[in-house]
């Protein structure tokens, strides 16, 4: 389709130039015709597939998604961190910039967030720092995986945790503004529309909730385990005769420290075998939608502030969880495959045979840190290890008293060339751990 628009357009263009146009007159109007027609239908079919989600793959959804989206912060990428070949920009576009001091990260955001126009939070993020004013490409990372952990914070205050830790969700009675979730909603557009994977610990019920899906009683498993496999054993492995003998249950529960009637029109209703389904759906819907209703619609608002709401219903709640927060499948081997080398190193240098088998011996937990350190985030891409290629160059005029660097934008790790695998190993540790190649403590 591209090569018959480019071909039509350069003949009309020729035709044109060269004064054709009042000897040649039904030429350029069949010409303008053809064009028509081609435009009407690049309009067209993607419009009509879009109808149909579930004949997409998921390469094609994020590729819609991006067709809409700015340029990814590494402008000199012909794909982003998805790995998504995007259309190459034709002139600058306006960009929306946040200026911010790193000890009052949230405050800065937040304060110039709400004060913006919500119509530049559709245009490219650029990120600078007071303490350093240069414009980094790293700054958009930097910036995104330190907000969303301090957000994320029991300190914030913004969310309730599920009993391990592991998992938040929208509280049932905030202890900050509403206005806050509207924020919150807005970066976590902005992480998705700037292409950022980002810290998101939410069940599989936030995302459903963001593209239309009911949450279920495997949702409240996922963030509950006890209470949600305790309703599950009531649905499938209670008799008609145990419910209301056995367990003295009632449509009066607790969440989030509150008290609540299940059945506002009874008290202390008992849950029997008639109406234990009727008991369960009304729990479900407790956690994931009457509890928190105001603050997560608020959330709802920001977000599609940011992100068109047909584009991001194309994806399955799965799909837009692994694209928004990546995904814990690591394939090491894979990216040791992709690497390639600049400069001196190549893959049978002495030096990098010794990074390799120092990386081997790092833990679990050190694989991720390094990750982060090389990428700006600790889990993979949604399409797999595949889509990291890192590089790896020698980082000048080092020795080796000097750690590894990183740029994360570029996937590139400077190592500088160390005598033995123990030293390598030890600075390769100490950078991961201290130092994640961008923000500077």
């Amino acid at each position: 389709m591209t090569k018959h628009i480019l071909m039509w357009k350069n003949a009309l263009s020729f035709m044109l130039r060269n004064g054709l146009l009042a000897t040649h007159n039904p030429g350029v109007k069949f010409l303008l015709e053809a064009l028509k027609y081609l435009h009407r239908d690049t309009e067209v079919i993607p419009v009509i597939f879009c109808r149909y989600p579930f004949v997409l793959s998921l390469i094609c959804k994020m590729a819609i998604f991006n067709s809409g989206s700015p340029s990814h912060p590494l402008a000199n990428s012909d794909v982003s961190f998805w790995n998504v070949p995007r259309q190459p920009r034709i002139s600058p576009a306006p960009v929306f910039q946040l200026t911010l001091r790193r000890p009052s990260l949230i405050e800065d955001t937040f304060r110039q967030l709400g004060a913006a126009d919500h119509d530049y939070f559709q245009r490219e993020l650029v990120v600078q720092f007071m303490e350093d004013m240069k414009l980094s490409l790293v700054n958009i990372r930097d910036f995104f995986l330190h907000a969303f952990e301090e957000l994320l914070a029991p300190e914030s205050e913004m969310f309730m945790y599920n009993d391990t830790k592991t998992l938040v969700w929208f509280p049932a009675k905030p202890r900050v503004e509403e206005k806050s979730y509207f924020l919150f909603g807005v970066l976590c557009g902005m992480a998705l529309y700037n292409h950022n994977i980002v810290h998101l610990p939410f069940p599989l019920a936030l995302f459903k909730k963001m593209v239309g899906v009911k949450p279920s009683l495997e949702d409240l498993r996922e963030f509950d385990p006890v209470v949600g496999g305790s309703l599950r054993y009531l649905l499938e492995d209670y008799t008609d005769d145990d419910v209301e003998e056995n367990l003295d249950m009632t449509f009066t529960v607790i969440w989030d420290d509150q008290k609540v009637e299940l059945d506002p029109k009874e008290t202390g209703k008992p849950v029997t075998s008639f109406n234990k389904n009727q008991f369960v759906d009304a729990y479900v819907n407790l956690a994931f939608n009457q509890s928190a209703e105001k603050v997560f619609e608020e959330f709802r608002r920001g977000f599609f502030k940011v992100c068109d709401r047909d584009v991001v219903e194309l994806f399955q709640p799965e799909e837009l969880r692994g694209v928004m927060v990546g995904k814990e499948d690591y394939d090491w081997d894979t990216l040791k495959q992709n690497t390639v080398y600049d400069g001196e190193y190549h893959a049978r240098h002495p030096n990098i045979i010794t990074f390799w088998e120092a990386f081997e011996e790092l833990t679990d937990d050190q694989k991720k840190a390094f990750l982060l350190f090389l990428t700006g985030c600790d889990r993979a891409p949604i399409l797999g290890m595949d889509k990291i290629q890192m590089k790896v160059a020698v980082l000048q005029n080092s020795t080796e008293l000097h750690f590894p660097e990183s740029l994360t934008c570029h996937f590139l790790l400077l190592l500088p060339i160390y005598p033995s695998k123990e030293m390598l190993l030890a600075r390769l540790k100490e950078a991961c751990a201290h130092n994640r190649g961008f923000w500077k403590e």
